[in-house]
């Protein structure tokens, strides 16, 4: 019984791996019918990554975005889902990095930067990126906005693979602005 509680013990201890990486200033806009967010991801370039980067392998941070309906007292409702993916690659010839963004697999926005410095800004700060495009607007419920960051991968006892991820950051709750009567 002590090895299983020992067990579940590493296992929880070694499932905080990343713990120190934490999503900062969630923000939340609505334009239209678009909704955009704004966030950084805090002290996510450790020296881990930063090796991996230089040695020229393709680093990913995906960032996962849900919607919820907000409800009092209650489990809040999902009404949709997104992952941002920013990855960036490094060409030891021109000395510089390139940085994409997909949403949801689609090309968002590429950029080369020349120094590390940069490039955290560029994988570590979104701002005002169109996450959600609703549809139809939801009632007049209040809005929420979850956001998570996952860095990559390790493993647990050299064969269980556990996610590098943060906490889940909650936005201030919002709601979707009224239809305007022509």
């Amino acid at each position: 019984m002590r090895a299983v509680l020992a067990f579940l013990c590493l296992a929880f201890l070694a499932g905080r791996a990343g713990a120190d990486a934490r999503i900062t200033g969630l923000q939340v806009a609505v334009d239209g019918n678009r909704v955009l967010a704004s966030l950084k991801l805090r002290d996510a370039f450790d020296r881990r990554m930063v090796a991996r980067l230089e040695s020229g392998l393709r680093t990913t941070i995906q960032y996962r975005f849900e919607l919820h309906s907000d409800r009092k007292r209650w489990y809040d409702n999902r009404l949709s889902a997104s992952t941002l993916e920013v990855d960036a690659l490094y060409d030891a010839v021109s000395r510089s990095y390139t940085v994409h963004s997909r949403l949801d697999g689609e090309l968002v926005e590429s950029r080369t930067v020349r120094d590390l410095e940069a490039l955290e800004a560029a994988m570590t700060q979104l701002e005002r990126i169109p996450i959600f495009t609703l549809d139809a607007p939801p009632s007049r419920r209040r809005l929420l906005l979850k956001a998570r960051a996952e860095m990559g991968s390790r493993l647990l006892f050299s064969f269980i693979p556990v996610t590098i991820a943060t906490d889940w950051a909650d936005s201030n709750k919002f709601r979707y602005p009224p239809r305007q009567q022509p």
